[in-house]
Order: structure tokens, then C-alpha cells, then sequence
């Protein structure tokens, strides 16, 4: 992966709005006490840990932590963590993205998560296009994320999405048991 120096366009790019919706999905910043909903959201997927590590049981104060920071306004500011909630319910998922990296002009998802309950409704592709409808609007011509080769549910949803440009490979060179590797995945838009 190459990352360029922010140029002065670059700088200028917006962000995503504190709060939209979806038909079905109403989306906002996360607050601090969205903490505890949020954490049994990402602990709902740790089934998912055989095929990516990333899905291994939390504590409050981790999701608490990237809470916190996606208020900061120094140098995290590029972070951001949005809370997902049905139109007129619960809070079903949420997604975390640094705008303007790897590079200016591309935003990566770094996580983004749908409750197993609410899986399987097309909430999520909601959600993935109207964030690819916001990010085109601020001015970023991609997004970015990371897939493990061997979470094939994640894969055939992140394909389906548009991630179809494979832009970086890291892990083992060779499968086995206990070797890792990950594809980065793009989505022009």
C-alpha cells in the first residue's frame, strides 16, 4: 500500500454527517452511553472468531475507549464511530472509518458489525451504500477495508458490496492451521 502527503484539496474533504438514515436505518454518532449496547453487539459476533481473529470477546472499556476517541478533536480526528439503530428501535450494529487513509482520498472501514439477530435483512447494504453515497458527497473517491481470507460470509458480503479490487494482501504465505492472511479490498465511488 502507498499513502500520499495530504495535499490542500485533500484537506478540505468533508466528512461523514453526525447523523442519516437509510430506509430502514437510522444512523448517528455513537454516544458514550451506547458503550453497553455496542459491546454486546461486537461480543453477539465473536462466532465469527474462527475465521478472524478480530472477533474475540471485549471488555466495556475497549468499545468505551473507541467511543471516546471518535469525540476526540486532536489528532484522532479523522476517526469515526457510528452507531446503527433501527428506524424506530434498538441499536442493531455499528461501523468505525478513518477518513483520509491509507490516502487523502480514500476512507477505510475498520470494523463494521450487525448484531447476528438483525443479520440477513439487508440493513447492512443499506447502510454500506448510503455511507458510500455520503463519502462520494465529501469528496473521497474510495473505500477501503480489510477482509480475512477465511471469514467467507464477510467476503461474499464485502464482493456483493462493490469491494471487488483486491489493493493490498498481508498474512501467511502458505495456509495452515493457525496462519492468517487478509485480503484489502476497494470500492471505487
Amino acid at each position: 500500500m502507498t499513502t500520499h502527503e495530504p495535499t490542500s484539496a485533500s484537506l478540505t474533504r468533508g466528512q461523514l454527517p453526525t447523523n442519516w438514515t437509510t430506509r430502514r436505518v437510522a444512523v448517528r454518532d455513537a454516544a458514550d452511553d451506547d458503550t453497553p449496547a455496542l459491546t454486546a453487539i461486537f461480543n453477539a459476533c465473536t462466532y465469527a472468531q474462527p475465521w478472524d481473529p478480530t472477533f474475540h470477546p471485549v471488555e466495556l472499556a475497549e468499545i468505551g475507549k473507541l467511543v471516546k476517541r471518535s469525540h476526540a478533536g486532536d489528532e484522532h480526528a479523522n476517526f469515526r464511530l457510528q452507531a446503527l439503530r433501527q428506524r424506530e428501535g434498538e441499536l442493531i450494529g455499528y461501523f468505525h472509518l478513518f477518513h483520509g487513509a491509507p490516502q487523502p482520498d480514500v476512507c477505510w472501514i475498520s470494523m463494521f458489525v450487525i448484531h447476528p439477530g438483525f443479520q440477513g435483512q439487508h440493513l447492512a447494504q443499506e447502510v454500506v451504500n448510503g455511507l458510500a453515497y455520503h463519502l462520494r458527497q465529501a469528496g473521497y473517491r474510495a473505500i477501503w477495508l480489510e477482509v480475512y481470507l477465511r471469514n467467507w460470509p464477510a467476503l461474499r458480503f464485502w464482493t456483493i458490496m462493490g469491494f471487488t479490487t483486491i489493493v493490498g494482501y498481508e498474512g501467511d504465505k502458505e495456509p495452515g492451521e493457525g496462519r492468517q492472511a487478509r485480503l484489502m479490498l476497494e470500492r471505487p465511488l
